[in-house]
């Protein structure tokens, strides 16, 4: 074969190759100066199918308008972290990433072989981890001073369960972290709701 011919296919090759990427790279959403593309979308399905092995995929345009919009939520509670100026300890994440793996039955020696797989960078879950961790603590610093907790309720479960009093107490405790955490869910969901607001969302 002459020199041309290799080189023909060389280019369309080449060619291709940008066009794939240029496909999967489009731009889906801007928030402001922050944009979500196709290739994030693709990593988070990919990411989502290794951490869910056993759940099934019944309708995959559902699934990709659920991630667009979990990713829409990932940005901005990342841009509202940044604003607030919330940080957390490397020690903290890495606890919690190593929980994380632990509680999936995740090595790392098996999720750097997803990664390198699927070319998706080595701080991938550890980010997403860092993100949420830091909108957890941003939360509880707004809205510390909210979380009362019907104490009465609480006492009345405790009578159901007649234990004696150093299990009540501990129960007790449980019980009052429980309700607090509901509170903290349903306030992570509606401030959430309320700094979407804020921002410029498109629609590409």
């Amino acid at each position: 074969m002459s020199k041309k011919f290799f080189l023909l296919i060389f280019f369309v090759f080449f060619l291709t190759n940008i066009e794939a990427k240029q496909l999967t790279n489009n731009v889906i959403v801007s928030i402001d100066n922050t944009i979500i593309t196709d290739l994030d979308i693709i990593k988070e399905i990919n990411f989502l199918k290794f951490i869910n092995k056993e759940q099934a995929v019944n309708n995959p345009e559902l699934l990709k308008k659920e991630i667009v919009v979990s990713l829409i939520d990932r940005k901005i509670k990342d841009i509202e972290t940044n604003y607030f100026k919330i940080e957390v300890s490397e020690k903290e994440i890495e606890v919690n990433l190593y929980n994380y793996l632990e509680r999936n039955k995740i090595n790392n020696e098996i999720i750097n072989s997803f990664y390198n797989q699927n070319e998706i960078e080595k701080d991938y879950l550890k980010n997403i981890i860092k993100i949420d961790m830091k909108w957890a603590k941003l939360i509880r610093q707004l809205y510390e001073s909210r979380l009362n907790v019907n104490l009465t309720e609480v006492n009345k479960d405790l009578e159901k369960e007649q234990n004696n009093s150093v299990e009540d107490e501990k129960l007790k405790r449980q019980l009052i972290i429980t309700e607090q955490n509901k509170l903290l869910n349903k306030f992570s969901a509606t401030h959430l709701e309320k700094s979407k607001k804020k921002y410029l969302i498109k629609f590409l």
